[in-house]
């Protein structure tokens, strides 16, 4: 692949100032499962190269899925044409440039994955047997049924390679597995609640598929029989799965140099101030053993590392391509994310949630509340504002708490501000888990507004 490439940037530099270039190839195996039914399987494999060329600050971007000497031409072309086009940009400086050494992550590469991507379907249609028998392992209560209405799993081997003008010569090579299934339960024929269970790993030992389908039996039957809450302000104790369909929209986004620079974020000037409980700690990993966004670099080629965020409640970095950076005349933190068919930009790789301090189990937490309440998952998080962070989501698959036990509640929603929630952040638990880029345990809010 560097070989190809190489053709790429040398006809790129005989018309411009600098050149990138940046290949994938994909290996991709999915399984989608309608019922206890094979629906639909594809074995895809893939190549893209995305052309980055800069004329006196003016930048070109163009990208190609044929690996032919032609194309890449045309690709170049295409770059170089639009950068002469375009307006300088002046906060541009440079393309990265080769400083520092590439420390590769632990636990990213399976040969088990490799093995099955080469070996065809049989065994992937294994797995999804072992997730469906989980389901019917779960001992229901008389009078329930537990039926799965869909469910997946994939497998994949994703390369990046990456090269520049500037000395940058680096390769990416890492595995991929996930898995999940949506059941369905009922109570005598009557009201029918769903419950979804899912893990992404980098290892396939690391899932244990059998576990995400009694979860997710287990998560919609004791969901069943739910009943109303008052509308009030009542503790509120998030799963890490909430948490990941709440941060993506609103705290993860708001880190991003890039929302803060075009003052998208309520963080815009805010760097040394105290933004969150005194006991939370933020850090962005992309050097964390088996992390599923763990790599050698990021997408422009420098290399990955752990940034702290936030420490002790006080907000300490954000999440900066070069780009973004350059404006602030501050290093990268390595964490430009892209495909061959986009420009970076600056995102999260293992967002880690950490607490100082006392900690406790899920069960400890919930113990320690006279009343309250438990969400496994909330719906509608994408309608909240990146800019203010207030949202009101649906809680999904919610659950009361009384004296430390619960009971399952319905037609429930909450709405809160992203920053006032990290403030009132009490506990964190120890049930930590990765959740597509969210590294978190559980935690409780002291305080937030539960709509009936």
């Amino acid at each position: 692949m560097f070989e190809f490439l190489y053709k790429g940037l040398t006809k790129a530099l005989e018309s411009c100032d600098q050149a990138e270039i940046y290949g994938e190839q994909s290996d991709i195996m999915t399984i989608d499962l309608e019922r206890e039914e094979v629906k639909k399987m594809k074995h895809v494999r893939g190549t893209g190269i995305g052309v980055r060329v800069i004329i006196a600050k003016k930048i070109g971007f163009s990208y190609t899925t044929a690996v032919e000497d032609r194309k890449i031409e045309e690709c170049v072309a295409h770059a170089i044409t639009q950068a002469r086009v375009s307006e300088q940009d002046e906060y541009f400086t440079s393309l990265p440039t080769s400083r520092q050494t590439y420390k590769k992550p632990e636990k990213t590469i399976d040969k088990q994955i490799v093995e099955l991507l080469r070996s065809g379907s049989e065994d992937a249609i294994r797995y999804c047997t072992e997730m469906l028998a989980g389901m019917w392992d779960y001992k229901l209560r008389r009078g329930i049924e537990c039926r799965p209405t869909e469910g997946s799993f994939a497998a994949a081997l994703d390369e990046t390679y990456i090269i520049n003008s500037e000395g940058i010569e680096t390769h990416n090579v890492g595995t991929y597995v996930s898995a999940g299934l949506t059941v369905v339960a009922s109570e005598d024929g009557g009201e029918e609640v769903p419950g979804y269970e899912s893990e992404v790993r980098r290892m396939l030992a690391d899932i244990n598929f059998g576990w995400i389908g009694r979860e997710a039996v287990r998560i919609a039957a004791e969901s069943l029989g739910g009943r109303g809450l008052k509308t009030r302000k009542l503790p509120v104790v998030f799963s890490p799965r909430a948490l990941q369909s709440l941060f993506a929209y609103t705290l993860i986004p708001q880190l991003s140099a890039e929302n803060v620079q075009r003052k998208q974020s309520p963080y815009h000037g805010r760097m040394g101030e105290l933004i969150a409980s005194e006991m939370l700690m933020i850090v962005d990993d992309g050097t964390m053993p088996a992390g599923v966004n763990s790599r050698r670099m990021d997408g422009e080629g420098v290399p990955s590392q752990s940034t702290t965020l936030v420490e002790e409640g006080i907000l300490k970095n954000f999440l900066y391509d070069s780009y973004t950076a350059a404006k602030d005349r501050v290093e990268s933190t390595g964490n430009a994310v892209r495909s061959f068919d986009n420009l970076p930009t600056p995102g999260s790789t293992n967002f880690i949630l950490k607490g100082s301090g006392a900690s406790a189990s899920k069960d400890e937490i919930l113990a320690e509340i006279p009343e309250g309440l438990f969400i496994t998952d909330v719906i509608g998080a994408h309608t909240a504002s990146r800019a203010s962070g207030d949202f009101s989501v649906v809680a999904q698959n919610a659950f009361g708490i009384k004296k430390g036990d619960l009971f399952p509640v319905k037609h429930v929603m909450i709405a809160g501000n992203m920053q006032e929630l990290l403030k009132h952040i009490e506990l964190l638990g120890t049930d930590t888990r990765q959740i597509y880029n969210l590294v978190s345990p559980s935690l409780k809010v002291s305080e937030m507004q539960v709509i009936a």
